[in-house]
């Protein structure tokens, strides 16, 4: 997984968050008169400023076509977090040339769940499929008993299961992270 994005993401949040918290400090300063008493009560727009704005009309109207631009902005990049590479279906003959088959991702996920549920000891297993029909990756949770070997459990899953999905995706290889969880339960 690319984790350059979320990198992105957290960097530039914390940039925004330190510059906002900076700004608010400077607010709560100046209203709380530690910059002097007069500056406290004067108003923010003032002299040049303030008659800058009040000679050109269009200034507020600007201003709040660049919030609503900004707001909307945000609201995209939100969104885009929500969204995810989750495939819904694979094409294992990408050339075209001979036709293509599309492999609903469901049926592919639902494969490898229902065999690792059936190894000992494994409460539950939750796959997704992630990428693109040339690079799938498969996210697996696993949630095992105390009564499950975890070399044994481990060795399976690599072994046998992932190497029949990539039988079934047709690949010599297909990227996985594996994230196995120890629940309650009846122990040896």
């Amino acid at each position: 997984m690319d984790r350059r994005p979320a990198h992105l993401n957290r960097t530039g949040l914390v940039i925004l968050g330190l510059i906002l918290a900076l700004l608010g400090a400077a607010a709560l300063a100046r209203g709380l008169g530690l910059f002097g008493d007069g500056r406290a009560s004067a108003p923010l727009l003032s002299g040049q400023v303030h008659r800058y704005v009040d000679d050109h009309s269009w200034f507020w109207p600007a201003v709040t076509a660049a919030a609503i631009v900004l707001a909307l902005l945000g609201l995209a990049w939100l969104l885009a977090q929500g969204r995810s590479a989750k495939l819904a279906a694979l094409t294992l003959e990408p050339d075209g040339a001979g036709g293509r088959t599309r492999l609903p991702a469901k049926a592919v996920t639902e494969a490898l769940e229902a065999e690792i549920e059936e190894y000992p000891g494994v409460r539950s297993a939750r796959a997704r499929l992630l990428g693109t029909s040339r690079n799938p990756e498969v996210r697996l949770k696993v949630a095992y008993s105390g009564r499950a070997d975890l070399p044994d459990l481990r060795r399976r899953i690599a072994d046998e299961a992932l190497r029949r999905l990539c039988a079934a995706l047709e690949r010599d290889r297909v990227r996985a992270i594996v994230r196995l969880r120890l629940v309650p339960g009846d122990r040896l």
